[in-house]
This record gives C-alpha cells, structure tokens and sequence, in this order.
C-alpha cells in the first residue's frame, strides 16, 4: 500500500540515520508524542517472526470518549520508510533521509512526518481536530529524545 499524505513536515535530527530509523520503529514512541491530553496508551503489539511490528493498538481519549485505534504496519523499509495505518482512517507515514550538518564529512538525519486522512475523518479533522497542530510538538520531542541518545 502506498499513500500520498496531504500533510507533510519535517525536522532536522543530529544523529545516525539508523539511530533514528530505529526509534520511529517502535510504536511506543510513537503514541508517546501524542498529546497529553488524550492520555494516549499503547496497547497490545503484534510482531511478525522477523520481529518487525506488525499491528499494534492505542487507546487514547477524544472528545470525552475512550477510544482504540488498530495501526496495522502497511510499508516497512529498512532505514527509509514506515506507513502504519489506522483503523480510524488515517494514514501515518515516516521517513528518513540523510542530511548534511555542515560540518565536513559529518551527516545527520532528515526525519518527515507526513499523514493523511480519509472519508470521515478527513471532515472532523478538518472541522474539529486540525491535526497538523500537534505535528510539530511531537517532531521536537522526537528530536529531543533521538540527540540524547547519541
């Protein structure tokens, strides 16, 4: 499966390209950079016997209901591309590039955080939710949390 996301943002990481590719792999981090406010948890995971992710759930709260959404992993190439897709219909895609720091020889990573909606959902996002907004915040904390790691 393929998606073209309407929404798309990115953020420069000084780390390895692989350091952050393996964090964006797990779905803990993930649903650790959703808002606060609607007490995101990841539920349970399923792997495959590779041990790649291949679904995993999260609970969370909205507009007063407590909600799971299913994330099944559609895409999944090494180092280049995550596209998990959501039960809510929504499509989440990750993906890294290596990106020069300006220091001679030295690289760091270009993370992209771009997503998509479809049908109903496209529509409360659109009136209500306005999820580009929390876009940013969990770009900057993923960041934070990939540079002290290396």
């Amino acid at each position: 499966m393929t998606s073209s996301a309407k929404h798309s943002h990115s953020i420069y990481i000084d780390a390895p390209l692989d350091t952050v590719f393996t964090y964006m792999a797990d779905p803990a981090h993930i649903i650790e950079a959703m808002p606060e406010d609607f007490d995101p948890v990841l539920g349970e995971v399923n792997y495959f016997p590779d041990g790649d992710v291949a679904s995993y759930e999260c609970k969370y709260r909205e507009l007063g209901l407590h909600l799971t959404a299913l994330f099944t992993r559609e895409e999944f190439v090494r180092d280049e591309r995550i596209l998990d897709h959501s039960s809510m219909g929504v499509d989440f895609i990750f993906t890294v590039e290596p990106a020069p720091t300006g220091t001679e020889g030295s690289t760091g990573t270009t993370l992209t955080y771009a997503w998509d909606a479809t049908g109903l959902m496209k529509l409360i996002d659109a009136a209500f939710f306005h999820g580009d907004t929390y876009v940013q915040p969990a770009l900057e904390r993923w960041k934070a949390e990939i540079e002290k790691l290396t």
